[in-house]
């Protein structure tokens, strides 16, 4: 390999960290850990608590989360979160 081709593949190297680091610390880029913000199920009108309530007891847990996304209009993510938080938080068990 010829070291003009060396120089320009090293260049290209630094400018692509470069570019990543910049994005990272811009918070635009990629991330290792990403937080998920959610609406407690707590804080949902008590028809809605009690709906989920009766999917969790049925173990039902994807019925649950749609009548969490319907609810707050959450994605999914966000909405598996919250049903397994309040589902942990009293006393059921995560799958």
């Amino acid at each position: 390999m010829s070291p003009l081709v060396k120089v320009l593949l090293l260049v290209a190297v630094v400018v692509a960290v470069w570019y990543v680091v910049r994005a990272v610390r811009a918070g635009s880029g990629p991330t290792l850990g990403s937080h998920v913000r959610f609406t407690p199920v707590e804080e949902l009108p008590e028809a809605a608590q009690q709906a989920i309530d009766v999917q969790l007891g049925r173990d039902q847990m994807i019925a649950a989360i749609k009548l969490y996304r319907e609810a707050t209009g959450a994605g999914l993510k966000e909405s598996k979160t919250a049903v397994e938080t309040y589902r942990w938080k009293h006393g059921g068990q995560q799958r």
